[in-house]
């Protein structure tokens, strides 16, 4: 005798052909985000994997036997590891589980199969959002939830219709109790989707290396790079926001290059300690928070950042901020930084020595330009305003399109004495070379200048074409590095108000939304995703806590209210699934057949043939049948078939119990 309590009949038959296409479709809805994220062969591959499933339904194969089965998951996890060179990291284990969840499909043939699929395709979601937090994600979780819930009633049974009605319904219906529960259930410091970062990943599209066109080509994409708020409601000046990122100090035949990442100079830094400028009246301290797609820890931070900003931050070579341990997804990073336009430094003679190299034997008509330029100065400041007034006066024009010179060495001689049109990086290149020309160390900073105020939510929003060149000079006299924007002498329109308004009319394409109002909805919602739901954190809990006058109670008081609200958020979820259970439920017929099931082996056909009658018999002959069970029958028999009719509800399901505990005994 088979005990079949613990895989109940009904688990084991097989959905209709329509129900299983249907759930496939979901399928291929919770894994569309991954396949813009993940390699293009790794998306065929399940493509091709789903297309054969799905042709498999309209034919007389209901499951691939195991072995096939078998080769066909050693095949996948080959076909991972050589497209993405290795089975381990986030790339590699969302593309397993992605093809593995298709594989699964592959045999699934009864319920309790699409039921593990289902609940799979639930973890694939969280996959999706290791790549991609923007807001875009949320309408498309909700429909992938929405279309989960009513598969579980596809799969119960109920029509398409009235699953997708009831689907509905309980989304509905759980919204306020999910948004309590992800406020309140406790947060760590950081988000959740802290995963390492691949080596080969690029966010922001700064590169460190500098050529021709190197920035020119992010403008036209306009994509967000990063969003602040500045504490007390600070609202600086837009020529004040220089976010350095990198510093560019080696050129290697005309191409600059970025200072090695490992290097540091901290050391040398004279910054000022922000405790002694909080006391300055003119000190021109500001602390701000940026919320910011981690591009391997490189964190954009105002000139000239201070030391004493989040623990996980340090520092390298130009003051440049990098966060310790870089990972996937939205970061939030608190910094202070001192609104000045230098940075004193301790140089010793091998960091002067870096700061002056050239390649040599390129440009030499800069060089010659370089030599006149310093003959009439008698320090490094008139020399950097002589360079500033050649740029002012000499006819040079700023343009997102430029002519550029066929030949690949002498590029910034050709910018100054042919074209002289050109965009920030041009004008930073040259200024470089003229200074380093006549032994005035300078290096270019990469990184953004300017943003998008959004003064109702008082926020500032910086894209990629914000996206900046400028240069930093040493001057020996004084001990420092003076940020030099040589951009500004040409447009002072670009550092005052931003690019789009330094522009010609017909660069400007691209760079304003033609739908400045949906835009401005678009912005503000991304904005709040960010800080609310993508980036929400101990702290963010910590002030919505403050904001409600809850976080200085004692924890008891706390917990208490937090378990109210989950109670009254849950009550009318409970209600409807009460009035549901009581609406579909039989407890006669639920309970006759939880005892068939317990004692008798076979199909759902087999077993509904049997009557009470026999049921009494089989049980009687396998010594099974005790007074509880004689008693249960007759009851049932009497109240199917007797006189007196059907009882109450209440009196069934208390005969549906004593059913279940009879069962229980049996086991």
């Amino acid at each position: 005798m088979v005990m079949w309590l613990a895989d109940p009949i009904f688990l084991r038959k097989s959905p209709p052909v329509r129900t299983q296409f249907i759930l496939l479709l979901m399928l291929a809805w919770v894994a569309l985000p991954l396949l813009f994220d993940l390699p293009l062969s790794v998306g065929a591959a399940f493509a091709v994997l789903l297309i054969v499933r799905v042709a498999l339904l309209f034919t007389n194969v209901k499951k691939l036997p195991l072995w096939a089965l078998v080769l066909l998951l050693v095949a996948t996890a080959v076909w991972v590891y050589f497209r993405i060179g290795t089975i381990i990291g986030r790339d590699a284990s969302v593309s397993l589980l992605m093809l593995m969840i298709v594989l699964k499909a592959f045999e699934g043939e009864t319920l309790r199969d699409w039921q593990i699929l289902l609940l799979a395709q639930l973890i694939l979601m969280g996959g999706g959002l290791l790549f991609n937090q923007s807001m875009l994600m949320a309408p498309w979780l909700i429909a992938a939830l929405f279309c989960l819930i009513s598969s579980l009633g596809l799969l119960a049974g109920i029509n398409p219709v009235a699953a997708m009605r009831q689907g509905a319904l309980v989304l509905v219906l759980s919204f306020p109790l999910a948004v309590i529960l992800f406020m309140v259930v406790p947060r760590k410091d950081a988000p959740l989707w802290g995963v390492p970062q691949p080596q080969q990943s690029s966010i922001t599209g700064l590169s460190d290396t500098l050529d021709a066109g190197s920035i020119s080509n992010l403008i036209p994409s306009n994509a967000l790079a990063f969003n602040v708020t500045f504490d007390n409601d600070v609202m600086p000046r837009n020529a004040d926001l220089y976010w350095r990122v990198m510093v560019m100090g080696n050129n290697q035949d005309g191409q600059w290059h970025a200072v090695k990442e490992q290097y540091t100079d901290e050391d040398t830094l004279q910054l000022s300690d922000r405790a002694v400028l909080a006391q300055r009246p003119d000190s021109r301290l500001v602390g701000y928070q940026l919320i910011i797609q981690d591009d391997h820890g490189r964190i954009p931070a105002l000139d000239q950042p201070l030391a004493d900003s989040q623990s996980d931050l340090s520092r390298r070579v130009g003051n440049v901020v990098r966060v310790n341990k870089s990972r996937e997804g939205l970061r939030r990073v608190h910094l202070y930084s001192q609104l000045v336009p230098y940075l004193h430094q301790q140089m010793d003679r091998s960091l002067l020595n870096y700061y002056t190299q050239l390649p040599a034997r390129l440009n030499p008509e800069t060089r010659r330009l370089a030599q006149q330029l310093a003959k009439k100065s008698n320090s490094s400041e008139e020399f950097i305003r002589h360079i500033l007034a050649y740029f002012r006066n000499g006819g040079f024009q700023y343009t997102l399109t430029p002519k550029r010179s066929h030949e690949s060495l002498n590029k910034t001689d050709y910018f100054l004495f042919s074209s002289q049109e050109g965009f920030c990086e041009d004008y930073a290149d040259a200024t470089v070379w003229l200074a380093r020309a006549v032994g005035v160390p300078a290096r270019i900073v990469i990184g953004y200048q300017g943003g998008e105020y959004h003064p109702d939510e008082k926020f500032w929003q910086i894209r990629s074409k914000d996206a900046h060149a400028w240069t930093e000079i040493w001057i020996a006299e004084k001990g420092k590095w003076q940020r030099v924007d040589p951009t500004s002498a040409v447009s002072s329109v670009r550092v005052e108000n931003g690019v789009e308004n330094a522009l010609p009319a017909e660069q400007r394409a691209g760079l304003s939304s033609p739908y400045p109002l949906l835009q401005k909805y678009l912005d503000k919602g991304q904005f709040y995703w960010q800080q609310w739901v993508v980036n929400y954190d101990s702290g963010r809990q910590n002030s919505i806590l403050d904001w409600l006058k809850l976080k200085d109670i004692p924890k008891s008081a706390l917990l208490l209210v937090i378990a109210i609200a989950i109670m009254i958020t849950a009550l009318p979820l409970i209600i409807w699934l009460r009035k549901q259970g009581n609406m579909q439920a039989q407890p006669l017929t639920d309970g006759i057949n939880l005892l068939k099931q317990a004692v008798i082996e076979g199909d759902e056909t087999e077993l509904s043939a049997i009557g009470p009658l026999e049921l009494q018999a089989i049980l009687a002959e396998h010594g099974l049948l005790n007074d509880s069970l004689a008693a249960l029958l007759a009851q049932y028999i009497n109240w199917q078939y007797g006189a007196a009719g059907m009882p109450e509800k209440r009196q069934q399901r208390a005969w549906y119990r004593k059913v279940k505990q009879a069962v229980r005994r049996l086991s």
